[in-house]
């Protein structure tokens, strides 16, 4: 407001030299004029204010420790002052149900926001930094009033320096910063999360009574994970971890809340402060189980001779992702097929993911016409079976066996007549 007034006097003395020189228009009345049209901009001014931040509460100058409460409830006081290339004020703000936010507030930058539990704002503006104090404005809801004028007790007297540059006087305030970090962004149910909180005090005064609150994952437990944490000095860094373990939470994608943290300063003021928010997405536990394939190979056509052997490969793997313990393979044979050489039912002790087993029998068989091996692997979890079939048939020689000996009969009979023939003929 005071800069409005200093720029509309300096264009008045501007108008009036120019009209002291022209000698058409008289001073006076360019100063209605002026005035006029000044009224007109401040209320402009004050009426788009309004529609952004509410309608003015208070405007007036605080020194450092002053405080004023907004109805009965909201407390605005000013912490500290800083006069530099940007000057600046410190404001501690709290209001019913709501720990103290410690806010820094910049000449020219827009007014800075407070939000109390009702979800209502009230927006605070430093207009200008003086000495010890400065001009602050503080709008919101149009029904809203001053209710009280204060002073707060210094934690401590004035801080001294050699800076004359910037005037500062200010109390001790903690300020703590926190950050939270996760040991990896996927788990699954079962696994353990290693959760880092790393707490520095970027204020100039002691941090007591801290107070850590933190929403948990439904399905989700913390394991050593304190609630309260010693107190922290001025520049201190504080890191502390715990386990995050996953039990029975739902798969999916979590955002995890942020952490608060309310403390108090040495004076018993309230503060808060709260990290960033976490993604963590839990995946469903792998189900984890052996899985055996049992397969029968051979280098035969299917057809083979009465009599003639079968060579076989029996092959048995692990095609789970677990280790299979104590596998038993048993064998079904036809009465008319024998084992010639090779283990048909061997054991094996175990079989781990990916492993396979291999042993090779000789087969023979002594009767025709379809045949069937069959072979199962047992193991704790369960069983699989696979089989060979082939045919057998009789030899050719076996076949034309009759004809032969007719034929060779009657080769010998010719050869007797033959004989006896010539034998009557001499």
């Amino acid at each position: 407001m005071g800069r409005q007034h200093q720029s509309y006097f300096q264009t008045e003395s501007v108008i009036c030299q120019l009209a002291g020189r022209a000698g058409e228009i008289r001073c006076d009345r360019i100063v209605t004029i002026m005035t006029i049209l000044a009224l007109v901009f401040m209320i402009f001014s004050t009426t788009a204010a309004a529609e952004s931040y509410g309608d003015e509460i208070f405007e007036r100058e605080l020194a450092v420790n002053a405080g004023v409460t907004i109805q009965n409830s909201i407390k605005v006081e000013v912490v500290s002052v800083r006069m530099d290339i940007i000057d600046s004020a410190k404001f501690r703000v709290s209001s019913y149900q709501m720990p103290a936010r410690v806010i820094s507030v910049f000449v020219g930058d827009s007014p800075t926001a407070y939000k109390i539990q009702s979800g209502t704002s009230i927006y605070i503006d430093a207009l200008s930094v003086y000495g010890d104090s400065v001009s602050v404005r503080v709008t919101g809801p149009a029904e809203w009033r001053v209710t009280d004028y204060y002073t707060v007790d210094p934690d401590e007297t004035e801080e001294s320096g050699t800076d004359t540059k910037n005037n500062v006087s200010a109390a001790t305030v903690p300020e703590l910063e926190i950050a939270r970090t996760l040991d990896t962004g996927v788990a699954e149910a079962g696994q353990t999360v290693g959760v880092t909180l790393k707490i520095k005090n970027n204020g100039n005064g002691t941090a007591t009574d801290i107070m850590r609150d933190e929403p948990e994952i439904r399905g989700t437990y913390k394991e050593g994970c304190p609630t309260t944490i010693e107190d922290i000095a001025a520049g201190e860094t504080r890191r502390m971890s715990y386990d995050l373990r996953i039990v029975d939470a739902e798969p999916g994608q979590y955002e995890l809340d942020q952490s608060l943290i309310n403390y108090k300063s040495e004076s018993g003021a309230s503060y808060s402060s709260e990290s960033q928010t976490n993604s963590l997405e839990i995946t469903a536990e792998e189900v984890v189980y052996p899985e055996l394939d049992i397969m029968i190979d051979s280098a035969e056509n299917g057809i083979i001779t009465c009599g003639e052997d079968i060579s076989a490969t029996v092959t048995v793997t692990n095609v789970g992702n677990a280790t299979a313990g104590m596998v038993n393979i048993k064998s079904q044979l036809p009465s008319d097929v024998q084992v010639v050489k090779g283990d048909i039912e061997p054991v094996y002790e175990s079989i781990a993911p990916g492993e396979s087993k291999e042993c090779d029998v000789i087969f023979r068989t002594h009767g025709t016409g379809k045949h069937t091996i069959e072979m199962e692997a047992l193991w704790e979890d369960g069983a699989e079976t696979a089989s060979l079939e082939f045919w057998a048939e009789k030899s050719n020689l076996e076949e034309y066996y009759p004809h032969i000996l007719i034929a060779i009969s009657a080769v010998l009979l010719l050869i007797g007549i033959i004989k006896r023939h010539r034998a009557y003929s001499y």
